[in-house]
């Protein structure tokens, strides 16, 4: 099993409120039939969100390399922060890192991300690195298997997993459609930072409780690339945000699920708290609609209201509320769930021990 030993996360510092940004969007929008689409914004279940830009960033024109240099300026700094927030609290240091993974979808970086971080804060220089792009909100869930898939091969070491996400490089003002606004309705900027220890590393003690890795599932639905992802133009990303994205939760997910617990030998009632990746209220509510009575996601809904959805960071957000509260964990094993491009599903079985 693979240990979670340590969450930071990290916000920009410009709140913007639910309300404020619907009267952004209200502004920009000249097409009346786009109008009915503002109604998102208040039936969201989301209170504010943080972004790295000022508001009158959002109401001009920019290209790809200026959203490019936003992340790059704004972001690496944001992922500094989750590391600090990451490491204050346990007693593993940057040099005990054996591997790193760096996640993103917002911006093009060569290096990659985990190389800038190299250069600001002492890493080791043999460390293994492993860039992921592309894997947008699910990229917090199948970051944490392959960190798992790794530590299982190397018991005694550590792995980081760094997530850094800046939806604010995707919003354009002027080619405002109903894909956009549901966009600007529900995404946020945000980074997080994950510790995981294999079963055998010196710094796990018997004595403390950890959330455990246990098992893992990924799959992949067939001929649904055009559900979710960019449409890469000469301005920057476009979001591609299909409408039939909670449906899919009734089926694809389901039968995902379905097969993941058979195949582990549980029973679905022994899972107690489902984290999941808040992708959106109605996302949630078809999660919600399987789930049985004593099961709680409660954490998943109190991210998306506080944060909104920060795409791959936001699974750790969900994670690190849960662990805040050590009560939660009161029967033996969780489930974790990201949703992502692909159409791609990652679940993983938690164990609190």
């Amino acid at each position: 099993m693979t240990a979670i030993y340590s969450i930071g996360t990290a916000v920009p510092e410009h709140q913007l409120k639910q309300q404020k940004a619907k009267e952004l969007i209200e502004g920009l929008i000249d097409d009346r039939k786009l109008s009915r689409y503002l109604a998102v914004f208040d039936n969201a279940n989301i209170d504010q969100r943080y972004f790295v830009a000022e508001p009158a960033w959002f109401l001009s024109e920019h290209g790809l390399a200026e959203r490019n240099n936003l992340f790059f300026s704004k972001g690496i700094q944001l992922a500094i922060n989750a590391i600090n927030d990451c490491l204050k609290n346990c007693d593993i240091h940057l040099d005990e890192i054996d591997a790193v993974i760096s996640v993103s979808s917002t911006a093009i970086l060569t290096p990659p991300i985990e190389v800038h971080l190299l250069n600001r804060l002492p890493f080791r220089k043999d460390i293994k690195r492993y860039p992921f792009f592309g894997l947008g909100c699910a990229g917090g869930g199948i970051a944490l298997s392959r960190a798992h898939d790794y530590l299982q091969s190397n018991p005694d070491q550590a792995v980081m997993i760094i997530n850094l996400e800046l939806a604010s490089v995707a919003f354009h003002h002027d080619q405002l459609d109903s894909q956009n606004i549901v966009g600007a309705a529900l995404f946020g900027d945000g980074a997080s930072c994950t510790v995981l220890l294999g079963k055998d590393h010196q710094k796990l003690n018997s004595s403390n409780k950890h959330l455990h890795i246990v098992s893992t599932s990924s799959r992949i639905l067939d001929d649904s690339i055009d559900v979710m992802g960019w449409n890469v133009k000469d301005d920057g990303f476009h979001v591609i945000f299909a409408t039939v994205i909670p449906k899919i939760v009734k089926t694809f997910w389901r039968a995902h699920l379905n097969d993941f617990i058979n195949n582990i030998g549980i029973n679905f009632s022994e899972i107690e708290n489902v984290l999941a990746h808040p992708g959106g209220r109605k996302v949630l509510e078809e999660i919600e609609a399987l789930m049985e009575e004593h099961q709680s996601l409660k954490f998943s809904k109190y991210i998306l209201k506080t944060y909104g959805n920060m795409s791959s960071p936001t699974i750790l957000f969900v994670i690190k509320e849960a662990l805040k509260d050590e009560g939660v964990f009161n029967q033996k094993y969780h489930l974790a769930s990201a949703l992502g491009p692909g159409f791609a599903s990652e679940i993983l079985l938690m164990e609190w021990k």
